[in-house]
């Protein structure tokens, strides 16, 4: 079946940093968050390419904001398939980083005739990837929102995610550490490797160097992919190509069960104003 003809219609948002190319192959509608730099408003990966926005992001002493869509957006991508009569399952980015799943239930209920099913992704940026396209690729195949409630259901469940910094100078920028921390930190070289899973960011390790914090990423990464064939596999960056695709390189090395989707993406400017520039992420949706 093709795309045009998917009985259920997808929609996400930009924090899955899809490639617009493939969100098209996909027929998944994309929503943008929106990046901030100061009076200036633009819409995630479409008024500001990445090149432009890490430009921007390492030169300026002040950091831009970022904020979620309107529900008027929301009702925007909607509409055209509630129109054509197609049921819509929408997967938004965590709701504990992001109010953007509150303005897409509150767009839904401006179709009160329609079938819409907004769904918390329990994760952000290559899990909601991962998810979105699992959930286009069966509605391809002709599923209903039955079948692809439960499969991101199960998603949710079992998708892991693991991301790193190679060091803390940005998260002072933000205010996610303080100096005094990022300092101590120095002096010890710790470094944290976070898990991202069932709507939580959590410290999964710390380490002493940013090779390590790749090395156990990869090793926790590959664990989740070996354990059954069919895995969906993501590595994630923020504007550091050649070590992303050391570390897929190194990732796919470890995978021996055959994965249905292996794929390398970059963080666009909404992710990237909270990762900074250096960052890489491995998620993992085990196979069924």
């Amino acid at each position: 079946m093709s795309a045009s003809a998917a009985p259920v219609a997808i929609v996400t948002d930009s924090t899955a940093d899809l490639l617009p190319a493939d969100a098209i192959a996909r027929d998944i509608t994309v929503v943008p968050l929106f990046v901030n730099f100061g009076e200036a408003r633009f819409r995630d990966n479409i008024d500001l390419s990445r090149d432009e926005f890490y430009r921007k992001l390492s030169s300026l002493a002040v950091l831009p904001t970022t904020s979620q869509p309107t529900p008027a957006m929301f009702e925007d991508a909607f509409r055209p398939h509630v129109e054509a009569g197609r049921p819509v399952v929408c997967l938004t980015i965590m709701g504990s980083l992001s109010g953007t799943i509150n303005a897409a239930a509150t767009a839904a209920r401006s179709f009160p005739d329609a079938e819409i099913h907004v769904v918390d992704s329990g994760t952000v940026a290559g899990g909601l990837a991962l998810a979105a396209q699992h959930a286009a690729d069966l509605a391809q195949e002709g599923a209903g929102t039955g079948a692809i409630l439960a499969v991101l259901a199960r998603d949710a469940e079992v998708g892991r995610g693991y991301a790193t910094v190679p060091d803390l100078s940005h998260a002072v920028r933000t205010g996610r550490v303080s100096r005094a921390q990022a300092f101590i930190g120095s002096l010890v070289k710790v470094l944290p490797v976070l898990r991202i899973d069932s709507g939580k960011v959590q410290e999964y390790a710390r380490v002493r160097t940013f090779a390590r914090a790749l090395e156990t990423m990869i090793e926790a990464g590959a664990a989740e992919a070996n354990r059954a064939d069919g895995a969906r596999v993501c590595v994630m960056h923020s504007h550091v190509e050649e070590e992303a695709q050391r570390v897929a390189r190194a990732l796919r090395e470890r995978i021996v069960t055959a994965p249905a989707l292996f794929e390398t993406l970059e963080a666009g400017p909404v992710l990237g104003t909270h990762a900074g520039a250096g960052a890489i992420a491995i998620f993992v949706i085990p196979g069924p």
